[in-house]
């Protein structure tokens, strides 16, 4: 059964998928460094409408790529080549970017800036200094993108992992799930536990168990596309609704205001939340059942997501795509302010997706 899946052209629904999960990690971005509220304006509308996508949409977005990940790489071999090319385009992304921006001299926050967080971008902002582009030119050794460091830490393990599943039959795979979900996530979920510390790679070897033993078993529970659609909107609506609640009541009650990240993020914020893994699961089993027939455009947008996320979340320069160049701290009080960041997000989308595309035929070329 195993030997049978053979891969030949990406699905289109899964590339669908990557692009919405990136999407979603987009405008997760806007909202963790693009917008700030003055005191004047902490209890306008807009305060809590614009952070109703904050946290958990990231990490939904995180969730849909290592599942997606899992899915495809539980049956392939591994190569060194991918890793190289991995390597090499976190490698090129950040050095190209910490070379334009130390020569050009354009105020960046940098991979260190104590004062940001204390005054705003503006204030804090200065121009690119050497240790940036030191930091630039090593990218994984300073872990400068977590989620790219840690899959390309993953796909190392990923022979590894092939060969342990091959000899789990069904009953042990599902138990490994089991154990693996209750240890980090539900354990996670209690209030003041240190029982467990897991990390990054504990949660995508996670992913990788549960996309593998759907591709293999593919259960029905979870085959059930109108179940799945219902929960994914649920959960979706409910974190945002969550979100707006806790920003509305932020000044008002003095635990929330005292605790915020905490609260913010007990249900959704964080890839260990049970419910942002429900929600991505539910989202990905939608698309996996779906039939959609190859697409080149979707599947060469989708090609460049990695890309996208490397770019526009370089620690460099992320604050001042969204603060310097699409100057968001002026919509600050503009009742269009949640529009403006969905224009945002999707210019930085676009825009990110045609430089990816661009280094990928140059890269190809040379290499």
């Amino acid at each position: 059964m195993q030997n049978a899946i053979i891969e030949k052209k990406r699905d289109s629904n899964f590339e669908l998928l990557r692009i919405i999960a990136m999407f979603l990690i987009v405008i997760h971005h806007l909202q963790q460094h693009g917008v700030w509220f003055p005191p004047n304006v902490e209890t306008a509308p807009n305060f809590a409408l614009s952070r109703i996508f904050y946290m958990w949409s990231g990490m939904i977005g995180n969730w849909i790529f290592v599942l997606i990940s899992g899915y495809f790489v539980c049956t392939s071999k591994f190569s060194w080549k991918k890793v190289f090319a991995l390597w090499l385009q976190i490698f090129s992304i950040s050095a190209v970017i910490g070379l334009i921006a130390y020569f050009s001299k354009i105020k960046v926050i940098g991979f260190y800036n104590p004062d940001y967080g204390k005054v705003g971008f503006f204030e804090a902002a200065r121009p690119a200094s050497k240790k940036d582009l030191i930091h630039s030119f090593l990218p994984c050794y300073y872990g400068n993108n977590w989620f790219a460091v840690a899959y390309l830490v993953f796909y190392l393990f990923v022979p590894f992992l092939n060969q342990f599943r091959e000899n789990l039959n069904q009953k042990m795979h599902l138990q490994l799930i089991v154990l693996m979900f209750v240890l980090g996530c539900v354990v996670k979920q209690l209030p003041f536990e240190q029982f467990f510390q897991q990390d990054n790679l504990y949660m995508f070897i996670l992913g990788y168990f549960i996309a593998s033993y759907i591709r293999f078993y593919n259960p029905k529970i979870l085959s059930r596309t109108k179940i799945n659609l219902i929960i994914f909107f649920c959960l979706f609506s409910f974190f945002a609704f969550w979100n707006f609640v806790v920003y509305t009541y932020l000044y008002h009650i003095a635990f929330v205001r005292n605790h915020i990240k905490e609260v913010l993020s007990f249900f959704g914020g964080g890839m260990a939340k049970v419910l942002s893994l429900t929600c991505a699961l539910s989202l990905f089993c939608v698309f996996r059942q779906m039939k959609i027939p190859y697409n080149r455009f979707i599947n060469t947008v989708a090609s460049a997501t990695f890309g996208v996320y490397l770019l526009h979340e370089n620690l460099l320069i992320n604050k001042t795509v969204w603060h310097g160049i699409f100057k968001l701290d002026d919509w600050i009080s503009s009742p269009y302010l949640l529009p403006y960041m969905f224009f945002c997000a999707i210019v930085v989308f676009i825009v990110c997706t045609i430089i990816e595309l661009l280094r990928k035929k140059l890269f190809d070329r040379l290499f």
